[in-house]
């Protein structure tokens, strides 16, 4: 009786299974954006330039979350941090701006996407 040498595919039994990115990053269709990063102020917090941010309008922004906020009229990318009472917007070098009745926050970031 002839044996078999060697080892299965490691893909063997996975045929059929793909994997959606959508279904994993997008919680809410109607309401998620993807942005692209500019410029290096959170490479110290893990996002780094040209990194597709995955941004949802319909999540509430909370302290410790990334948000894409309206400056003028570009749009940025901070880390929304507690001051006492009130908010800011903190990037990865240590500046913070105030969040003012003025500041428009667009969305919270939801996920990253690199490639490498």
């Amino acid at each position: 009786m002839a044996g078999e040498t060697g080892f299965p595919s490691p893909a063997q039994g996975y045929e059929a299974t793909t994997i959606n990115l959508n279904d994993i990053l997008v919680h809410n269709p109607p309401a998620t954006f993807f942005m692209r990063m500019k410029g290096r102020n959170l490479a110290s917090r893990g996002i780094l330039s040209e990194d597709l941010l995955v941004v949802d309008r319909s999540r509430p922004p909370v302290a410790g979350c990334f948000v894409v906020f309206r400056s003028d009229s570009d749009f940025a990318c901070r880390e929304l941090v507690r001051e006492g009472e009130r908010f800011a917007l903190a990037d990865g070098e240590g500046n913070r701006v105030a969040v003012s009745a003025e500041t428009e926050i667009f969305g919270t970031v939801t996920g990253v996407v690199r490639h490498l």
